[in-house]
């Protein structure tokens, strides 16, 4: 049975910006190969990466974070974002806080956590980036079972870059979608560092509440900061239950 869905407030440019950031950040960790360089235009050039609520300190800029980049293992990881809380602060930061879900596999069994992300986005230069960013455990993850999100948070990066209007992002899933986003989520099953796959992205979008489903073909490289589209198809539009 279909849930009954009412349409609430689409999801901000804002928003969509800070998604799309956290996405591409997940991503990154999840499997080798990535660029350091071009990934650290994420991040403010003071960023503070810290853990347990500020108590530890990671990074404090960019030479330290990539420091902290190369001493993580190249290992297939997943991170998995359960819910997002977006706000803006009083002098126009976004705030966005995240419940993920983390794993790893690894020859001792599976490896895992829930971790509570606390972070703040810079919107005033050209390039929206990290100002601050805290990673906290809060349970244990006792799912035995790996689940990848690679391809997931490839994909989730490029639409919400697309959504968020953001320069150099094509348009071709904004106009598919609009600009009354309320609900996303995406699909994919390809395995860390695929060159091509597919993905389903479903968006509760307008008021009333549609419901509109994509199929996209992507091409990816690791090296790159997100996927280009191939191709996009509609496979799914029609009204949600009143």
């Amino acid at each position: 049975m279909t849930p009954e869905i009412h349409s609430t407030e689409a999801i901000s440019r804002s928003n969509h910006i800070a998604l799309h950031l956290a996405h591409r950040w997940f991503a990154f960790l999840e499997a080798p190969g990535g660029d350091v360089h071009d990934h650290l235009k994420i991040f403010h050039p003071n960023i503070l990466l810290s853990g347990h609520r500020m108590k530890h300190i990671f990074a404090h800029d960019h030479q330290s974070l990539a420091a902290w980049f190369a001493s993580i293992p190249d290992v297939i990881s997943s991170h998995h974002i359960i819910h997002s809380n977006y706000s803006t602060a009083e002098n126009g930061d976004g705030l966005l806080n995240m419940v993920v879900a983390y794993q790893a596999p690894g020859p001792s069994g599976m490896q895992g956590s829930i971790i509570s992300y606390e972070t703040r986005i810079d919107f005033s230069p050209s390039v929206p980036c990290f100002i601050a960013l805290d990673k906290t455990p809060i349970l244990s993850n006792r799912r035995s079972s790996y689940e990848t999100s690679w391809s997931t948070n490839r994909v989730l990066a490029r639409v919400h870059a697309e959504l968020g209007g953001l320069t150099g992002a094509s348009d071709s899933v904004r106009r598919a979608f609009g600009n009354e986003v309320h609900q996303l989520s995406a699909r994919v099953a390809a395995s860390e560092g695929s060159s091509a796959y597919d993905a389903v992205v479903s968006a509760i979008i307008g008021d009333p509440a549609l419901i509109r489903v994509l199929k996209l073909r992507l091409i990816d490289d690791v090296a790159q900061s997100m996927p280009s589209i191939e191709a996009v198809e509609v496979i799914e539009n029609g009204e949600l239950p009143i």
